[in-house]
């Protein structure tokens, strides 16, 4: 169903809404934001800039004052402002930005206190145990929360410990010859099963259905494996094909959820972007260089080239999406 947005622009661009008529149609139909929306986006971005700042001022508070204050007092610190939290979203009403707010913030001190307690009596537990565990941790916040912004950072927690895990241990199953490419594997992996999930319960939870939470996972797991198929092409050493079956199902994906099942053009210029990357490596890796001058101008005509059909295609499919 296309936005009113795009039902205006295409008006405007059919010729249907005058010149003149321009601005009161925009206005009418709330595409351009009124004085009290931006009154409100600004409360809300006031809100959620005072709340981190006051999460992570006590964190670097309790840093700089580490040898002036005793174990009690930082602990006292930490968690009056966990209590705090919690007790602000019990005041607040529920589903309101307040509340989540609150949570999130509540969920941030959560991992300060881990932290804190790790570094007090030295665990000597990995690194990754921290991201992993405080992940676990919250996940009643997360569950209660419904803040999308709460989700990613949840997410956020299990890449770091994914990555910390590989790093020091390394995968049980060897399937790429150095460990950079296990690692970044791994992580195209789970970031691909949280799109998965979220495209699969954005339908049903109302709160992951923004089209920014999935366009974030896809692009990081799109940079993901396009960067292991481009490392594949330039280093000749690893003969692996395994990336580019991985690749190819990835950029299938996209084309045919985002094509046919639910419509959106970011994820299928990402991956339109993602194959002229991959074709442009793969063109520059087998021209021959001791024709410098035929090899820039191939590289740029190629570039010109697919970067205008992408843009010709994309042109296409957003028509009939709003038609």
């Amino acid at each position: 169903m296309p936005s009113s947005r795009h039902i205006v622009s295409d008006f405007i661009k059919r010729g249907y809404v005058q010149p003149a008529q321009i601005n009161e149609a925009l206005n009418c139909t709330q595409v351009s934001p009124t004085i009290n929306s931006w009154f409100k986006f600004i409360d809300r971005l006031l809100l959620c800039l005072g709340a981190l700042s006051l999460a992570f001022s006590v964190l670097f508070f309790i840093a700089y004052n580490w040898d002036d204050w005793g174990r009690f007092g930082k602990f006292a610190l930490i968690e009056s402002l966990l209590i705090a939290t919690i007790f602000i979203y019990w005041l607040a009403k529920k589903d309101s930005l307040k509340a989540q707010i609150s949570l999130l913030v509540s969920s941030l001190m959560v991992g300060v206190l881990m932290a804190f307690f790790g570094q007090t009596y030295q665990t000597g537990a990995d690194p990754w145990t921290l991201f992993f565990f405080w992940a676990v941790l919250i996940i009643p916040w997360v569950v209660i929360a419904r803040f999308a912004p709460l989700w990613l950072s949840w997410l956020g927690l299990l890449n770091i410990a994914l990555s910390l895990y590989i790093d020091s241990f390394g995968l049980p199953l060897t399937l790429f010859l150095s460990a950079d490419g296990n690692l970044w594997i791994a992580v195209f992996f789970l970031n691909s099963i949280a799109l998965t999930t979220l495209e699969l319960s954005s339908r049903r939870f109302t709160y992951l259905s923004s089209r920014w939470l999935a366009r974030s996972i896809a692009s990081l797991a799109g940079f993901m494996i396009t960067f292991i198929v481009v490392d594949m092409i330039i280093d000749s050493h690893n003969t692996s094909l395994l990336p580019f079956f991985f690749w190819g199902v990835f950029i299938a994906a996209l084309y045919v959820v985002y094509r046919h099942l639910r419509h959106d053009l970011f994820m299928l210029a990402g991956g339109c972007l993602s194959s002229i990357v991959v074709i442009i490596t793969a063109c520059i890796d087998n021209l021959n260089e001791d024709y410098i001058e035929g090899f820039f101008l191939l590289t740029s005509v190629l570039i010109i080239g697919l970067t205008s059909l992408a843009t010709i295609w994309l042109k296409k499919v957003n028509k009939e999406m709003l038609s």
